[in-house]
């Protein structure tokens, strides 16, 4: 098996866990900001109690400087807890992302959409998160103005957000709603559906190195509710 058999096989044994990663992603992304939010809390802390001891060395603290001392380490908690959080992705800075970061910038944009989408529409977006962040490796070597690297940016910086963020303006209401034969929630999995297809098709080609193909067969998703997308 050559190497690009083997870097494909990775790919697809990857591929093939995704829906069952889903939910250790977010648990994941959780459990990462939980250590951050650990590590500064600590430090906070340790450095106060350092403080409190070399200062009690010179003068007793006494009941005030206890309190004072107690209320530091909650300031310094609480500002850890600031401190780790990730700000949040807006859609107008995707297509300025940089095509090596622009993955996983659009995966956190996904995950922070996550709480508006039905559950079939959850699910498929836990597994393009997961297929975003498989592709980060392999786009370190694109150069940012190879036509394959434009597809792709087409694809998880225009096309993708655009789905989302249509199904958002429709009334909650009316997402079920079948109307002259279109039903959002129904257009959205579909579209969803056609993305975790093309990220899987991009992901083998870049593998296999065939940027050209993968720069002129690319499908165009339908955002505007105008039609099924996969008719």
């Amino acid at each position: 098996m050559n190497s690009a058999d083997e870097a494909i096989a990775r790919a697809e044994a990857v591929l093939a866990r995704v829906s069952q990663r889903g939910v250790r992603k977010r648990v994941g992304r959780a459990g990462r900001r939980a250590v951050r939010a650990t590590k500064y809390a600590l430090a906070g802390v340790a450095g106060i109690l350092l403080a409190a001891i070399v200062i009690g060395f010179f003068a007793p603290l006494g009941v005030s400087g206890v309190m004072l001392t107690m209320l530091a380490m909650m300031g310094a908690m609480a500002l850890a807890i600031f401190l780790s959080a990730e700000p949040d992705i807006t859609v107008e800075a995707l297509p300025k992302s940089p095509i090596k970061t622009l993955p996983n910038q659009t995966a956190r944009w996904l995950d922070q959409q996550r709480a508006m989408l039905p559950a079939p529409a959850q699910k498929l977006s836990d597994g393009i998160g997961l297929k975003l962040e498989a592709l980060v490796p392999q786009l370190q070597t694109l150069n940012e103005n190879e036509p394959a690297a434009a597809e792709i940016r087409r694809l998880i910086a225009d096309e993708l957000p655009e789905l989302v963020r249509g199904y958002g303006r429709v009334p909650e209401a009316l997402r079920r709603a079948n109307s002259y034969g279109i039903i959002p929630e129904k257009q959205l999995v579909d579209g969803l559906a056609v993305v975790d297809s093309e990220l899987s098709r991009m992901s083998e080609q870049l593998a296999r190195g065939d940027l050209e193909k993968l720069a002129t067969q690319g499908k165009y998703l339908e955002l505007k509710y105008q039609g099924d997308p996969l008719a």
